[in-house]
């Protein structure tokens, strides 16, 4: 198929959803303008894969694999990603409405019409998304009534370490390291296509692949009392399944041109891995254990890397992604480089939560030198006899010594994080806990300013391998009772309290060690229009009691009971690498307070995983060599930056789907291409400082521009057409600048008379009575405002109202003035329609014409 006929097919069925975006909240989020999208004919490869996440899209997009496993495939030249997001609840309704699947961002491609549908698995709430996005993609939700046309459904993910609540629903699951294994994938899927081999077939050839779990090849079996008695393998070929591992963490080479969202994400900034594994041991957390062993990137790789994708996104803070940053053999060398090399760039670098002990004066110097970027801190225990427990060897005094280093360099806000529930936990611990928060806050509130702390308790949850695999959670009871007292002892001026929502936790337990059987109550919730379960405001508990009700399953039997060490675990048969005697002895420690060194410093603890051939420790040193390779200046101003400093005025147009761009994320898009075409911006003094951008008022979301208008301080006079051609280069589809102008000096702000198109809907017809109106008979506007209503004549404000087509009506207004009318108030008023009805009108500001003498 050619290019055309695919392009052609993919704008024909965008045009039906992009009638459903004025109806619902955050557009952006299904618009897919981002910047570095591979340039593909995406239905004529071999094998086309869907990167799906169960959430929505801002959520989704910060997730660091999905972007990786992007990358990896549209790399090959026989294979292509798409992605796909949960849809909101809104967004939902209305395909369901209107009979339309969920498609993919890049070609509105149904998920029914990929080879592979691959779903990142990240969290237990996420899967009654899962399943939605399954059924409004046309593929069916079990797996064994999918016939040969149907996509493999794929899991990948922490999930996929015990996915048997689930296990129906998916074809196969990727245990461990994805980079080499996905496309290994892909080669047998590809194979198979070009076969007359069955469906069953194919998943025998994917059991084949070491990493990857066919759960219909086990069967698990129940004793009377619902524990279970024993799990049967169909095939004698795999007994026991072993996750896939990654050698060396440079073989996954980060996107030289990573994806940039025109949307605002939860972490909207430019993320690497530097280190993937954890040796730290801490006892309650899952990632330390599966992830093993510890391979760091080497800074090379890593500066090398970063400059690459800085000058293809445009990002001015970059997040160094580790289980423990701080641990990072070079971290200090890697942090004085980028800050030599790009602070004058005004990079900011940002740190994920920091092990106490690891952050010191160095750090926050280095980190300090462009912009506070907030630092977090994870003691998770209050007291030092409860850290033994978890195998957190810090102390009160290294975390009070810590804060005060960070509040004292001028950070205004710290961030604690503590777990509720851990084993062993007794009221003096809990109190403990108290007691160290308070005397962190006792020292933001002693500092001048007054510094702000946010303390944050989650409950802990079981999870599987780990040491406390075996443990009971907290009953429902407990925790509300947990967090009542910690409400109350929390309740300070600068101190802000953040918990987690029992029934959440309550089901993250239940699924987190849940068996098979559980799939049943999945789907019943489901079917009761349970969705987004991680999201608090989209909970519905009421849903989940009936739904486990109608399958005669309790939850207290999956959260709040032990286990010994004899029981079968849902889990038995996947290998996450850690030697479960092991994981016994870590368990057994923890009842004692016995910590457990970290291997990297004391030498091997014999967990299991490693070799010590080719899967083993890997870190890294930076090389005097290194240091001097990738110490290169960066962007430098001028050494008088007012000498030739210049104010441009950019006149740009906003059309297309890019009207669905709310104004800071329009101004987000216009920053960071602005750093992409490498234009010479000046930016704000402070600790904070930002390019020099001036943009004219916001643009409601939804309707279009072709006279929009920004200014923008540059510190070189560059040629008006070099700056527009640099600059729409780096533009996505429906932003485009059409002048670029020197800005007069002291020029006072104007009145504009400003034309308006308006195409309405039946709803606001027939016409016939339109064309006796009369704008002196009309009765003043009554707008809305934070400062409640007002009127406004329409007399002199409202200029040639025309009707320019059946349908099309113009106008013209005076804005700069007394405050501006909103069109579609207007549009209401003149029709008296209720706002719903001009909301999917298409608007068009044509024309901003000044008007002297006002």
């Amino acid at each position: 198929m050619n290019s055309t006929r695919v392009n052609r097919q993919a704008t024909a069925a965008s045009s039906k959803y992009e009638a459903l975006l004025p109806l619902v909240r955050r557009p952006s989020r299904y618009l897919g303008l981002e910047i570095n999208v591979p340039e593909k004919s995406w239905d004529t490869y071999p094998v086309r894969i869907a990167l799906a996440f169960p959430d929505v899209y801002e959520v989704g997009m910060s997730h660091l694999g999905i972007l990786l496993l992007y990358d990896i495939v549209n790399r090959l030249d026989w294979a292509a990603a798409e992605r796909v997001f949960a849809p909101w609840p809104d967004m939902e309704a209305l395909l369901r409405a209107h009979s339309l699947p969920l498609v993919t961002l890049e070609s509105a491609t149904p998920l029914s019409a990929f080879d592979i549908v691959g779903f990142s698995l990240q969290y237990e709430l996420s899967y009654t998304n899962v399943l939605n996005m399954l059924q409004l993609g046309g593929i069916p939700l079990r797996s064994a009534d999918r016939h040969r046309a149907m996509p493999v459904v794929l899991g990948g993910g922490p999930c996929t370490f015990n996915p048997e609540p689930v296990a129906p629903f998916f074809d196969a699951f990727a245990l461990g390291d994805g980079e080499e294994l996905l496309i290994e994938v892909a080669k047998k899927v590809r194979q198979w296509k070009n076969s007359s081999a069955n469906r069953f077939e194919l998943l025998e050839e994917l059991a084949q692949l070491d990493g990857i779990y066919v759960p219909a090849f086990f069967e698990p079996h129940y004793l009377a009392d619902g524990r279970i008695s024993h799990i049967v393998p169909r095939s004698s070929h795999r007994v026991r399944v072993h996750k896939r591992i990654l050698p060396q963490l440079e073989a996954s080479r980060p996107p030289g041109k990573p994806l940039v969202p025109t949307t605002a994400i939860v972490h909207d900034r430019l993320r690497f891995e530097v280190v993937r594994g954890c040796s730290r041991g801490c006892r309650f957390c899952q990632a330390g254990y599966i992830y093993r062993p510890v391979r760091e990137r080497s800074a090379a790789d890593l500066l090398s890397s970063l400059q690459q994708a800085l000058a293809a996104t445009g990002y001015d803070e970059v997040s160094l992604l580790a289980l423990s940053i701080g641990d990072y053999s070079c971290i200090h060398q890697v942090l004085r480089l980028l800050m030599k090399k790009y602070s004058s760039d005004h990079l900011a670098v940002s740190l994920p939560s920091l092990r106490v002990g690891t952050l010191d004066k160095e750090m926050i110097a280095e980190v300090d030198r462009v912009r506070k970027t907030g630092f977090t801190l994870a003691p998770e225990a209050g007291s030092h006899r409860l850290r033994h427990v978890i195998n957190k060897a810090i102390s009160e005094p290294e975390l009070l010594e810590t804060v005060e280093a960070v509040y004292q360099a001028g950070w205004p806000l710290l961030k604690l994080y503590f777990m509720m529930g851990l084993p062993t936990e007794t009221k003096e611990d809990r109190q403990a806990l108290v007691d160290l928060a308070l005397k962190v806050w006792q020292q933001a509130a002693s500092c001048r300013p007054a510094r702000r702390l946010h303390v944050s308790i989650s409950t802990f949850v079981p999870k599987p391998h780990t040491p406390f695999q075996w443990e009971s959670q907290m009953s429902l009871a407990e925790m509300r009772h947990c967090l009542q007292f910690f409400k109350k002892q929390l309740r300070r001026k600068g101190l802000s309290f953040k918990w987690n929502q029992p029934y959440q936790s309550m089901l993250e337990g239940v699924f987190s060690r849940g068996d098979r059987r559980l799939a049943n109550v999945l789907l019943t919730a489901y079917q009761l229009g349970c969705r987004f379960d991680g999201w608090s405001d989209q909970l519905r508990a009421e849903l989940w009691q009936r739904a486990f009700a109608a399958n005669h399953l309790e939850p207290e039997f999956y959260c709040e009971r032990p286990r010994d060490r004899l029981e079968v675990l849902p889990w038995e048969h996947l290998d996450c690498g850690v030697d479960p005697e092991y994981l016994w002895k870590e368990y057994q420690k923890a009842m004692k307070q016995t910590l457990t060194p970290d291997c990297r410093q004391q030498g091997c603890t014999s967990c299991g995983v490693c070799d010590h051939q080719q899967v083993r420790p890997q870190l890294r040193l930076l090389k005097e060599e290194e240091s001097q390779e990738v110490a290169m200046p960066g962007q430098i101003q001028p050494s008088d930056p007012h000498e030739k400093r210049c104010w441009f005025v950019i006149r740009y147009a906003k059309q297309g789907v890019a009207r669905f761009l709310s104004h800071l994320e329009t101004v987000n898009v216009f920053r960071r291409a602005l750093k992409r075409a490498a234009l010479p911006l000046c930016y704000s003094e402070g600790y904070h400082p930002v390019p020099r951008l001036s943009f004219g008022n916001a643009l409601p979301l939804g309707m279009e521009s072709r006279v929009e208008e920004m200014e923008v301080l540059f510190y070189d006079a560059l040629p008006p057409e070099e700056i527009a051609v640099r600059l729409n280069s780096q533009l996505p589809t429906g932003l485009e600048v059409v002048q670029v102008s020197r800005k007069e000096k002291h020029q006072p702000n104007r009145a504009y008379l400003v034309t308006y198109e308006a195409v309405l809907s039946e709803q606001c017809w027939p016409m016939a009575g339109f064309l006796r109106f009369n704008k002196n008979d009309l009765a003043p506007l009554r707008q809305k405002s934070k400062k409640g209503d007002k009127e406004i004549s329409l007399q002199n404000r409202l200029r040639d109202l025309v009707l320019v087509t059946p349908d099309t009506l113009r106008f013209g207004l005076l804005e700069g003035i007394n405050g501006n009318i909103r069109v579609r108030d207007l549009l209401c008023h003149l029709f008296e329609v209720p706002e719903e009805v001009v909301a999917t009108a298409r608007i068009v500001k044509t024309s901003a014409v000044p008007v002297k003498g006002l």
